[in-house]
């Protein structure tokens, strides 16, 4: 996957979220006109980055002629204006989720995540302009990237994606979540966002969703299908959509490598008892 194509994913995900929305700069929050329609002024940067690196001394490691080179590709949708709204505590969630460790700013972040590509620790990285593609090669690559899948005047979900490659058979991807109660200003997590005890009830939830997503009626069932029913957990990496909470698993979690990712989706009516009101308000009023 090239950087154009990075920025277009984000790109394309941006256009989505603010379709309904008008872009500006201005800081007021969501006003109705006398029509009746509703202006919630937006305003994001698609910033990017990418850093290709030779990996020297490599041909030693692995005992062949073989060049070795290393990318980070970096794409965020970052939040800049969003219906006057406070976001500080949304740019810092970004920033402590998309990076290992921060600093004070997303370009800043940007800059030192891309000084420590894959193979580091291995090799010595010199830094070139693009990688060859006219001979064989591996190459290391490190992409991280953060999109809006749900965006409301109520609430934003963000999925940040890191996806990692640093030689075997396959490289290894995953996804985190961040839900943003404009608000509150908070960020939604596990533990405020579900009633202490509703473990049991939630899995359940989980359980029955995935039986009817694999079209089994018992877990011995949904086992044979590949899914790993006694390793079965309520996640805590969720976000929501529409009327769902989404519970996401990412590979190996609770089914093999080749099932990829695993997204279930619960309506939120079937767990209501489990929620606290708060969530049940975001998920159903649509009064700006």
């Amino acid at each position: 996957m090239n950087i154009k194509l990075l920025i277009g994913i984000v790109a394309a995900s941006f256009t989505l979220a603010t379709m309904a929305c008008k872009n500006g700069t201005a800081d007021n929050t969501a006003q109705a006109s006398d029509n009746g329609i509703t202006d919630f002024e937006i305003k994001q940067t698609v910033k990017s980055l990418e850093r290709n690196y030779i990996c020297e001394g490599a041909e030693t490691y692995y005992d062949d002629s073989t060049e070795v080179y290393s990318t980070v590709r970096i794409a965020i949708e970052w939040p800049e204006v969003m219906g006057g709204n406070d976001l500080k505590t949304l740019k810092d969630s970004l920033l402590a989720t998309i990076f290992d460790k921060p600093e004070a700013t997303i370009n800043a972040s940007m800059l030192k995540a891309a000084e420590n590509p894959e193979g580091a620790d291995l090799f010595k990285m010199k830094l070139i302009d693009s990688i060859p593609t006219m001979k064989p090669a591996m190459v290391y690559s490190r992409d991280m990237i953060a999109s809006i899948i749900t965006f409301s005047p109520k609430f934003i979900s963000y999925q940040i994606m890191t996806a990692i490659y640093n030689g075997g058979a396959h490289g290894m991807a995953e996804s985190r979540y961040i839900n943003y109660d404009f608000a509150t200003g908070k960020v939604l997590t596990y533990d405020n966002a579900f009633k202490p005890d509703s473990e049991a009830e939630l899995l359940n939830a989980i359980k029955d969703n995935l039986m009817t997503r694999y079209n089994v009626s018992s877990m011995k069932e949904l086992d044979k299908r590949g899914i790993f029913a006694d390793q079965i957990y309520v996640s805590k990496n969720f976000y929501l959509q529409g009327y769902d909470i989404v519970f996401h698993y990412n590979p190996y979690e609770i089914a093999p490598y080749s099932e990829g990712s695993i997204n279930v989706r619960v309506p939120y009516f079937q767990i209501e008892e489990a929620l606290n009101p708060k969530v049940i308000t975001l998920l159903t009023d649509n009064d700006f």
